[in-house]
C-alpha cells in the first residue's frame, strides 16, 4: 500500500511516499521543507506531491495535541485540517496524529541498527515503552499492549510537565528562569531553545563578565562535544542530567519496563555525551526505586525517519 506520511514540525516538515506492508515501511526518498519557505502545510504538500502518483492514504504527524482531524501547531502559527487536506490533494483518508505518537508506532518497526542502548536493563515483553525527545519542544508518548497484538500508542504532552529541580543548583535554574517564563516547564529547558538558555544560565554561573554570547543549541553541542567552550560543556553536561531525571521520572509513572527510548533531533548528536554517565545519574537518582530503575532498558533512537515510519503505519490501521 502506498501512502503519504508526514512529520510537520515547528521548523521542518518532512514528506515521504511510503510503501507499508505488516510490519514493514519502505520510505525510496524523504524530501524536507523549511516551514518558513510556506504559509501553509497546503502550499507544501501541494509541491511535494505534483508528478507524482496519488497516494491510497495519508497520515501526518503533527507537533501538538490533535483528534485526528484538526491541530494548530504549539511551536508554528499553522491550522491543520485533514478535510481540507484530502479536498485538496484527492487522497481518500487522511489522518492526523500527534508526532510522538508516530515514534510510538514507529518502534515497532525500528532494527537494531537504529538503537543504540545506554542502558541494557531487563526489558519485560508487552511491558509499556515510553519515547521522549527533544527538538524544537519536548515530545512524549507511552505505548501499551494491545489486545489486537501491537503496542497502541497514548498521546501526551507531558513535555509541559513542571520542571522539579533537585539540587541547588538547579534551584538557581529554576529562579533564573521563572522571570523569563513565569511557570518553567521541562520543555523550557529540553529543547533546542531550552539547550541556549543553559548557556545562559552557565555563563552567569561561571562568574564571567558580561552577557553570554547568543549561541544556539547547534553551536552550544558543538563546542561541547569538541571541548572548545567550558561553559557549553557545563551546559550539555546539565542538560543530560536534566534529561535523565525527567526520563526517569516519566519511566516511573508509565512503568516503562518495556523500555525508554530517547527521540528526537537532539539526542543522536550528543550521543556521546548520554553515554558518559550524567543522563544515566539522573535517570537512576530516584531514592527507593534506584534499583529499580536500573532494570529499566534505555536506548537512543538513531533511526531519524522513526517519526515517518510511525505514521506511515497509523494510516493503515
Amino acid at each position: 500500500m502506498i501512502v503519504l506520511t508526514g512529520d510537520i514540525g515547528g521548523t521542518n516538515t518532512r514528506l515521504a511516499l511510503a510503501d507499508v506492508a505488516i510490519n514493514r515501511v519502505r520510505l525510496p526518498e524523504v524530501e524536507r521543507f523549511r516551514n518558513d519557505s510556506a504559509t501553509s502545510l497546503d502550499q507544501l504538500l501541494q509541491s511535494f506531491l505534483a508528478g507524482k502518483p496519488r497516494p491510497q492514504a495519508a497520515c501526518l504527524a503533527v507537533a501538538g495535541p490533535t483528534d485526528g482531524r484538526q491541530v494548530r501547531l504549539t511551536n508554528l502559527a499553522w491550522t491543520i485540517d485533514s478535510g481540507q487536506i484530502a479536498s485538496g490533494t484527492g487522497i481518500p483518508r487522511v489522518r492526523l496524529v500527534n508526532d510522538f505518537a508516530a515514534v510510538g508506532h514507529g518502534l515497532g518497526v525500528l532494527d537494531d541498527s537504529g538503537l543504540a542502548t545506554i542502558q541494557t536493563g531487563e526489558p519485560r515483553p508487552n511491558a509499556p515503552r515510553l519515547a521522549l525527545g527533544a527538538g524544537t519542544g519536548l515530545g512524549v508518548v507511552l505505548t501499551a499492549w494491545s489486545e489486537a497484538g501491537r503496542y497502541r500508542p497514548i498521546a501526551s504532552e507531558g513535555g509541559h510537565v513542571s520542571f522539579a529541580p533537585t539540587d541547588a543548583e538547579q534551584d538557581r535554574l529554576l529562579a533564573f528562569l521563572r522571570p523569563v517564563f513565569g511557570r518553567v516547564s521541562v520543555e523550557r529547558i529540553l529543547s533546542g531553545a531550552g539547550l541556549s538558555q543553559l548557556y545562559r544560565f552557565c555563563w552567569m554561573e561561571s562568574g564571567r563578565a558580561g552577557e553570554a554570547p547568543a549561541l544556539d543549541a547547534t553551536a552550544v553541542a558543538g563546542a561541547a562535544l569538541q571541548r572548545l567552550d567550558r561553559v557549553a560543556e557545563q551546559a550539555l553536561a546539565l542538560f543530560c542530567r536534566i534529561f535523565g531525571q525527567t526520563a526517569g521520572d516519566l519511566a516511573l509513572v508509565a512503568q516503562s519496563t518495556g523500555g525508554v527510548y530517547l527521540a528526537g533531533g537532539i539526542a543522536p548528536k550528543i550521543l556521546p555525551l548520554l553515554q558518559q554517565g550524567e543522563f544515566l545519574a539522573g535517570f537512576r537518582d530516584k531514592g527507593r526505586f534506584a534499583a529499580w530503575m536500573e532494570r529499566v532498558p534505555v536506548h537512543v533512537v538513531l533511526d531519524e525517519d522513526v517519526g515517518l515510519k510511525g505514521a506511515a503505519l497509523a494510516a493503515t490501521l
